[in-house]
This record gives structure tokens, sequence and C-alpha cells, in this order.
């Protein structure tokens, strides 16, 4: 046997030196694309899955909702009794006696009265009036007794002090028997029969404030009471010849002693309602809560929310992960299929992370939106869901395309169904108006457009609401709806499919409203441009467009030219010629610095160029693109504008001073410039509206440039422009297919030959009336 290796040995040798094939799935894993996909997937998975889950754990229930299968308790728990807990809380507050308050004002009014009869004296006896002396009562000895308490030096210590100090011990026991105002002393007598009276003044050692009987009390109406009353108290601290006058003097001014105090009442009762026993009552599984057929009230309504946290509290936490988990995987799902979706069809979001973060945002949103409505008001749910669908479907409509706008609704109406738990009838109402408004948008031109999409999309989901509610509702319930205005009674079911298809034709109507007032947002946060801005920038009074025309007229002509070029052009592809139209007439606002460096602008003077460099004017000719891009963003011109400016020459050859430059070292024997050098720095063309650009802007400086432009003479510059273009690889990184390149060719010819038509050539001399009626025909 020969020495050396066996024949397995050298087969592994191979093997080891031969690297394995990468697996394919393994490629796609690795692709920077699919990671971002699967980031923003798994954040639509965990983001959304908690709003899910949080839209699940609210109660279905709001006031005032028309039950229509009876509510049923699914675990054991306590709850308040209502009525007994409110029966509680009735007793304590009709236990509670109503607050009386002195009157401050009477008492010092008979306080001064009574005691400003020590001024009396003060005039002889002989000289008071007899009216006078017969309203006070007062007799000689009466009056002999003031004079001395007013003189201060009886011998028997009747003194204005002590005449005080009985006035005030008088008052005190006056005010100790509570005379009321008689509709007040009825309310008493008819409730409780007690009262609670704070008194100006009490007794040493003892409360201000007392409970008083109904048999202590006395209506200020009960005249021979109150006599009796003032005449005991007058009697103990009033001699014989006094009374009858103190005693007239306190009936002259005598009002009720106390006033109900309402506040300090109110409080009072308040404080035994919240004091009060609460009762509590125990429920079974299967014990039925509330009946169908009834509206909510708001004991009712949290019952239900006492059994859902019971219910909550009961459930294992591995049941708690499961439901998560479950949410999370739906939402997974769902995810998956969007970006699956935009991978097949949207390689401008699969490209770019931060679009693809929008659109992530915009569905949560939405999700979001919705659920929070929902859970604030509850009994416009169609109409909160209906509103964060439309939406984000508009918005996406705007912002992409109708197809894209298209797919993304119905995500989006399956996301907002899985966290609310909707019926099918919603769904379907949520596909219709997202349907209707898609089907509008193809282009936005005018800003009514947005409110007629919004009314139309309205109008269609109340026809569903309708329709659904007709098809899925039970009308033989026996709660009734008040109709504002009209005031007749429906069955409820009626009254509330009506207030289902309102609202749904105001969310319509306010998605459109709303998306109107937000709409410069939206074009700066996606980086888009409506036709209604188009239509604003194409305007010649446009400050930009102004400077082109009055300071570069040449280049002025030259960009309305080509705007007519690619705006047929574009709309022979399909493609947006709004767009081409005004991306054509700022292409070239860079030449407005140096406007006599470019020869549209020389009008057959000297050409400035032949006393500079070669590379001296290619730098002035290369720099219009960058002070174009310069001055959009100065006049805040879109994104999709200014890519037509940076763009519009892609990475061609400046031929001219590249062949200049050539012929000037092959006369100094010296190597020739590489073409790189002479190349505008890009970037080419990413759309197929500047691709379109790119081609009519070589193309209408070359027909400028011939002498006889035949029709067939145009077709052949189109065609051969086109080709140098597509062989130059100026189209490598737009969408533009060969079949899309020769209906452009066809459509920029076109319009050549109507701009270059031949005319009839007169011969020389006066022209004949027929030649001059052939001319203006």
């Amino acid at each position: 046997m020969p020495h050396g290796k066996s024949s397995n040995a050298r087969r592994r040798d191979v093997r080891r030196a031969v690297p394995r094939p990468t697996p394919r799935w393994l490629e796609i894993v690795r692709q920077r694309e699919v990671a971002w996909a699967a980031l923003y997937v798994l954040c639509l998975s965990l983001i959304g899955a908690a709003i899910a889950v949080t839209a699940h754990n609210r109660p279905a229930y709001y006031l005032n909702q028309l039950v229509s299968e009876p509510v049923v308790a699914r675990v054991s728990f306590e709850a308040i009794d209502t009525e007994a807990t409110d029966r509680n809380r009735d007793y304590a507050q009709r236990d509670v006696p109503p607050v009386f308050i002195h009157n401050k004002d009477l008492y010092t009014n008979i306080q001064e009265q009574v005691l400003g009869l020590l001024s009396i004296p003060e005039t002889p006896y002989e000289e008071l009036t007899p009216d006078y002396a017969e309203s006070t009562r007062l007799t000689p000895s009466g009056y002999e007794l003031l004079s001395r308490y007013a003189n201060g030096t009886d011998p028997d210590g009747l003194t204005p002090k002590r005449w005080t100090e009985r006035t005030e011990s008088m008052l005190q026991r006056l005010f100790n028997k509570p005379i009321l105002d008689p509709q007040q002393y009825q309310d008493v007598v008819d409730s409780l029969g007690q009262v609670h009276a704070v008194h100006p003044k009490p007794y040493e050692g003892t409360e201000a404030e007392d409970l008083y009987t109904e048999r202590v009390l006395i209506p200020i109406d009960n005249e021979d009471l109150i006599q009796r009353r003032l005449v005991s108290e007058v009697i103990i601290d009033f001699q014989p010849e006094l009374r009858d006058t103190v005693l007239a003097t306190i009936q002259r001014h005598l009002a009720p002693t106390y006033y109900l105090n309402e506040d300090l009442t109110a409080e009072r009762k308040k404080a035994a309602f919240e004091s009060a026993e609460i009762e509590k009552a125990t429920y079974q599984p299967d014990d039925v809560l509330v009946n169908s057929g009834v509206r909510l009230t708001n004991d009712e309504l949290l019952l239900i929310h006492a059994e859902q946290d019971a219910f909550e509290a009961q459930k294992p936490l591995a049941r708690w992960w499961m439901t998560w988990l479950g949410a999370a995987g739906l939402m997974a799902i769902l995810g998956t299929g969007v970006w699956a979706y935009v991978f097949a069809y949207h390689t401008k979001i699969r490209r770019n992370p931060m679009r693809g973060l929008a659109l992530t945002t915009m569905l949560l949103l939405c999700q979001g939106i919705a659920v929070l409505l929902v859970g604030i008001w509850p009994q416009i749910a169609i109409g909160a869901v209906t509103f964060s669908t439309l939406l984000g479907a508009i918005v996406f409509a705007i912002v992409y395309d109708q197809r894209f706008a298209l797919a993304m609704g119905l995500m989006l109406t399956t996301l907002i169904v899985i966290s609310l738990r909707l019926p099918m009838t919603a769904a379907i109402v949520m596909m219709v108006g997202v349907s209707v408004a898609v089907a509008q948008l193809s282009e936005v031109r005018s800003r009514s457009k947005l409110v007629s999409v919004g009314l139309w999309s309205g109008l269609s989901m109340g026809l569903a609401t309708a329709v659904g509610g007709l098809a899925e509702r039970s009308f033989d319930l026996p709660s009734m709806w008040n109709v504002p205005l009209l005031d007749i009674e429906v069955s409820a079911q009626w009254g509330l499919l009506g207030s289902d298809v309102v609202y749904t034709l105001l969310a319509g109507f306010v998605v459109g409203l709303l998306v109107q007032g937000i709409l410069p947002t939206i074009e700066k946060l996606f980086h888009v441009t409506t036709a209604m801005t188009l239509k604003e920038l194409n305007d010649a009074s446009h400050p930009l467009l102004q400077r082109l025309a009055q300071e570069s007229a040449g280049t002025y002509q030259h960009s309305l030219r080509i705007a007519d070029m690619t705006e047929a052009a574009a709309e022979a592809i399909g493609a947006d010629g709004l767009l081409c139209r005004v991306g054509s007439m700022y292409h070239d606002i860079g030449k407005i610095n140096k406007p006599q460096y470019f020869i549209e602008n020389q009008g057959g003077g000297p050409n400035k160029h032949n006393k500079l460099s070669p590379a001296m004017s290619l730098l002035i000719i290369v720099g219009h693109v960058k002070d174009g891009v310069e001055m959009a963003r100065e006049y805040n011109l879109p994104q999709p504008v200014r890519h037509f400016i940076e763009s519009h020459h892609g990475t061609t050859l400046v031929e001219y001073f590249y062949h200049a430059a050539k012929k000037q070292k092959e006369a100094e024997d010296k190597p020739a410039p590489s073409e790189f050098e002479f190349r505008y720095p890009g970037p080419k063309p990413q759309s197929k509206e500047a691709a379109i650009m790119l081609l009519c802007d070589g193309i209408e400086g070359a027909a400028r440039a011939m002498d006889e432009p035949t029709a067939p003479r145009l077709e052949q510059l189109v065609h051969a422009m086109a080709n140098k273009r597509l062989m130059d690889g100026q189209f490598d990184e737009c969408n533009l297919t060969l079949r899309d390149l020769a209906k452009v060719e066809a459509a920029v010819t076109k319009t050549l030959c109507a701009v270059y038509h031949t005319r009839i050539k007169y011969p020389d001399g006066k022209k004949s009336d027929y030649g001059n009626a052939k001319a203006t025909a």
C-alpha cells in the first residue's frame, strides 16, 4: 500500500478547507431590515398587549346603560348593601337635631332698651308726655325707683351697675327658653321635636350649646305663653314698681330669640351620614346582580365593579400571565402580518427604520386613543373606535398610498377589536368607514377635501351601524327612552341605536376636521407633501419663484418648459404629475446666486466661462445644486421638492468642461483628468418623479441647442438621451422600469414636438392677405 493519506482523510481535509454555506434562514435573520422589523414587532406585541389587558380589566358597563342580558356573579364576594346602608344613613341624619343660633340683634336691642330706661329720670316726671308714660307703663313710684338706680348713691345699693346686672340676669334666663319662628317651630315639632341651641351667655360651668325638647320651645305667635314666661323672668330681678315698665319695653321689641343655622345643621347631618354603619351583603356565584332590561343606576354599577374587583383578586397569577401572553401573542401575529405586507409592497418603509418607528407608533397611538376614549365615555364606544380607526387610515392614505392605507386600516380594526372585545358588527362598521375614506384619498388638492372625506365616511358608517343594529339588537325589552326635543317615548333599544348612528356620523366629521387641522404636522413628521401643499408652492406669486423670474429670467423659462415635459411624462406612467411640475419649477433655484454663469441667462452676450479655467467653471456649475438646497431649506420647501433640487443632475458628467479640461491637459502634455472629478456629487434620483426630472432637464437643453428640431430628430434625441442616462446608471436607485422609460420617452417627445412645431416660412417682401390669414390661423 503506498504511503500517504487515504482518500477519506483527503476528503475530510477538503471539507475543512471549503467553508460551509450559510443557511438561507440565517442570512435572512442577519439582514439589518429584518432586525429592525423584529424589534418593531416586539414593541407592538408588548405595548399593544399592555393596552389590551388594561382594556380587558375594565367592566363593560356604564351609568344609565340598558342591560340587554342579566349580569351574573362569577365568584363569591362581599359588597355594600346599599338599601340597608342607606337606611342607616337616613336614620343617622334624622337623629341629628337642628342647630339654632341666638338672635344677636335681638339680644343687643333688648339690652340697650332696658339699660336705656335709666335715662328717663333726666327728665322730670311732670314733663313726660301722657302717651310716653302710658306706653312705658311708668308710674310715679317706678319713676322714683329708676331715679334711685340712675343716681348711683342709693344707700340700698340701687346703682347703675346693679341695674345692669339685673338686666343681664333677666336676658340670660329669657334666652334659656327658645322662642322660635312659627314655621321653624312647626318643622321641629313635625320632625324630631328637639333642637340644639347655642346660648349667648351660658351659666358658669355649663356648655353654651344645650339640647331643648319640644315642651320648652315656644312659637313667637303664642302670645299668652310668652306673656307668662316674660312675667316669670321679670319678677325675679325687678321690683314690682318697675316690672310693668321692663315688661312693656321687652314686648315692644320681642322677636324669635333663636334662628335655624342651616349650614351648621347640614354639616352635622353630613358627619352623621358618613359615620353611619355600612351594611354588607354576601353574593354567591351565579347570583343575578342586575336583571335584563334595566337601566344601570350608580348603586348597581358599584355592585358590578365590586364583583369585577373580586374576580380579578381571586384570579391566580398564572391566569393573569396566560391572559397577558395570549394578548401579546395576538399582537405579535398582527405585527408580523403588518411587516410581511411592508416587506412585500413597501420597500421605502422597510429600508428606513424611522418610517418603521412612525408606523408602529401610529398603530399603537390609535389603539391607545380608542381604549382611552371608551374608558372615559363608554356610552360612545362605537364613535370612539370608528374615530381612532378612521384617523389612522386617513393618515396612512395621505402619507403613503391607498392600498397601504386599506391594509393598515384592516390591521388597525383587528387590533382595536381584540383590545376591546368588540362584536363583529363593530368591525364591519369600522372597515366600511376605512374603505370609503381611503377610496376618496387618491390625492388631497384642497382643505375641503378632508372634510368631505370625513362626512361621507361618517354617513357610510352610520348606515352600516343602523343595519348592524337591526340585525343584532333585541327591540322587545321593556325599558323606554324619551326622544329629546320630540317628547315621545320609544323602545330604549331604538334610542340607543339612534345614538350609535349619530356617534359614528360625528366621528367621521370630527376626524375630517382634525386631520385638516394637523395636516402640516403630518407632512413634517412623515416627510410627505400633499397635493394641496404642492398647489400652494406652484403659485407664481411664491417669493422664491418671483426671485427666479426677476433675477434669472432664462432659468425661469427653462423651468416652465421642463415642468410641462415632466408633468406629461409622469401622468403617462401613473406617477405624481403635480409633484413633477413643482419640483421642475424649483430645481434650478440655485442659479439665482450667479445667473450670468449659465447660458440661458446670458442673452447672447459674452460667456463668463471664457475667462475661467475648466476646474473653476466646474465649481460654479456644480455649486448651483448646493446653493439650491440651502435656499430650499431657507424657504422651508418640503423634502420631496428638495430632492428634485439635489438629484436633478444625479452623478452625471459635466461634459462640456470635462472635454475642455481634457483638451487643456493634452495641450500641456499632461495626463487627462478623471471623469470622476467632473461629475455632479449626486445623489441619484430615488423616485420615478425625480428620475423623470433628471432626464427632461438634459433633453430640454439639448433640444434648445438643435438647429432644426423636427419631430424625427426630437424623437431620436429623446431616445438617445434616455439610453445614455440609463447606461450611466442614473436610474439604478429608483423604481423606474424599462416599460415606464418607453412611455416617458413617448410623452416627452410629444411635448417637445408641440413646443418646437414647424412654422410656415414666408418669402421676403410683403406678405399676401392669404399668407396673413394662414399665419393667423
